[in-house]
């Protein structure tokens, strides 16, 4: 009797060690990765060349030699789809940023970019709405 006691309390123990530990891995599979925070938006829009250097690598134009460009391309689909739902807050206030200087200062890659990324403007309504938003 004591063996199955015994049996049944490892099975919970080992159970509540499991939920425990998918419990603190699901945020991080949930979100982009926190290196994207350190990347200085500001300085890449302010700089025409690496500005085009990144537009080129997400429109497929040239490569992507700026720092985590090839990433960014990978993952822009998925932001755009989701209206940035995996991103953080400081991801959330990047984006906006990088879209807005997009769409002012080089309207004809921001229509590239829609065309690439929602060609059909499934996303055209949600991405804007949290574009101009704030939270």
């Amino acid at each position: 009797m004591i063996d199955l006691l015994q049996i049944a309390m490892n099975l919970l123990t080992m159970n509540a060690l499991l939920i425990a530990v998918f419990a603190l891995a699901v945020p991080t599979a949930l979100a982009y990765d926190e290196k994207y925070d350190k990347i200085d938006v500001d300085k890449i829009l302010g700089d025409d060349a690496m500005f085009t250097a990144y537009i080129n690598c997400m429109l497929d134009k040239g490569e992507c030699t700026q720092e985590h460009s090839a990433d960014f391309r990978k993952l822009l689909p998925e932001v755009i789809a989701t209206s940035c739902a995996k991103c953080n807050a400081i991801q959330k206030q990047n984006v906006r940023k990088t879209v807005k200087a997009l769409s002012e200062k080089r309207p004809d890659d921001f229509v590239a970019f829609r065309a690439k990324f929602d060609p059909k403007g499934e996303y055209e309504k949600d991405f804007t709405a949290f574009v101009m938003g704030t939270d």
